[in-house]
């Protein structure tokens, strides 16, 4: 989509990008007792689980410097297609800095189970994939489908849900950081006001979700 999008044949530094993708499987299979770092590891496994876990930002790193430089250059197409990918690309970066800070087995010991768990994990998949995913359909719907959406709605749309899924996602942050456990359907007061915004927000990117819903479903219509 980047590339298509920026009128380049390919990918910059299409090799790297190769082997970081190669890399993040790899270590992808050794690093799984970073969500164990609560039960009592000794201090060496502690050690090399958190190293290998910080080690996965570099190839990480190199696919987003990847894609940035991919996008760098080129006069940006004024087109929905390019603000999902974009957005992406923000929502996978942000994702990955809190995940760096949940790496560190101190860090972590207190932050575990938080709602600052809830907010890294949903940063890099709740909205870095459903991004991506939305960037997809939008690409690949006039070759599949013969459809084109409306650019402009879809334009709209992606500033609402990109305001409203970081209300949702973003307080659970400071939520987290003030101890506030996952799984918990009642909470202290102290909670109430984060809580409060991330459930605006939560309300919002439904209400969004099914005007994206509705733009597909009236440009199939329109066909």
């Amino acid at each position: 989509i980047m590339n298509q999008e920026s009128g380049k044949m390919e990918i910059f530094s299409k090799i790297n990008m190769i082997f970081a993708m190669i890399s993040i499987g790899i270590l992808g299979f050794i690093v799984w007792a970073h969500h164990m770092f609560t039960i009592g590891l000794d201090i060496d496994t502690q050690l090399y689980f958190m190293s290998a876990t910080m080690i996965i930002a570099i190839p990480t790193s190199i696919k987003i410097f990847s894609w940035m430089m991919t996008l760098n250059g080129k006069k940006i197409l004024n087109s929905s297609i390019n603000f999902w990918s974009i957005g992406f690309i923000i929502m996978f970066t942000l994702g990955g800095l809190t995940g760096i800070i949940l790496s560190n087995s101190i860090i972590d010991i207190n932050l575990h189970d938080t709602y600052f768990v809830v907010a890294h994990f949903h940063y890099v998949l709740s909205m870095g994939v459903i991004f991506s995913i939305f960037s997809s359909f939008i690409f690949w719907s006039p070759l599949l489908f013969n459809v084109s959406l409306n650019n402009n709605w879809l334009k709209i749309n992606f500033f609402n849900l990109f305001l409203s899924i970081n209300l949702t996602f973003f307080p659970q942050h400071f939520l987290g950081m003030n101890g506030m456990p996952r799984r918990y359907i009642m909470y202290s007061d102290y909670f109430i006001l984060w809580n409060n915004i991330s459930s605006v927000g939560s309300s919002m990117t439904i209400i969004f979700t099914l005007i994206f819903i509705y733009i597909i479903i009236e440009s199939f219509m329109c066909k």
